[in-house]
Formats: structure tokens, sequence, C-alpha cells
């Protein structure tokens, strides 16, 4: 269910969390800002790395990309970003989300 009350963005410049660690959350759209090459990010279901992907999101040099998710996309276990994957040139990561309850 939605609450109007748990939900918001934030931007991440480091690997971590997004909302609170271990609770249900919703992601409806996910910015890539990358530097001089396309950035790559990877969302997680769970609270680090090892988690299942559920999300890569794909940056362009030097600008930023937007993906939509109509309805959101539900990580039941927590949401953790790895905002650099594999070597890439992302500089932050703008994630908006709903925490569920």
């Amino acid at each position: 269910m939605y609450n109007p009350f748990n939900s918001g963005s934030t931007r991440l410049t480091a690997n971590g969390v997004v909302g609170v660690s271990g609770k249900p959350v919703r992601v409806y759209s996910v910015t890539v800002m990358s530097g001089g090459t396309a950035g790559k990010s990877a969302l997680y279901n769970g609270t680090a790395i090892s988690g299942t992907p559920y999300i890569w999101a794909a940056g362009t040099a030097n600008t930023s990309q937007t993906t939509n998710f109509e309805g959101g996309v539900l990580f039941p276990s927590g949401c953790y970003a790895d905002i650099d994957t594999v070597g890439s040139n992302t500089s932050s990561l703008l994630v908006e989300f709903s925490m569920q309850i």
C-alpha cells in the first residue's frame, strides 16, 4: 500500500540503501548522472549487492538519463543501490521511491 508520508527521493554518490534498510520499497524512477563516459548502476532487492538485481540503469556520457517505472517496481526486502557497477562513470544516482506498509 502507498504511504504518502514515507515517499520522496534520495541522491546517492556512493553505494547505499534506498529508504529504510530491509523494508519494502517501491521505486518509481531512477536518474543516472554520468561523467565523461556512460555510467551504469544497479538496484538490488535486499540490503547489499548480494541481493537479487532487479534494475540495471544505464546513463549517457556527460548528462543524466532517467528511467521511469509506471506503477513502480517493488523491492520486498529493501532496495540497495550500486551506483557505479563494473567500473563505470556514474557521479550520482537519484531514486524516487515510496516505503510500503
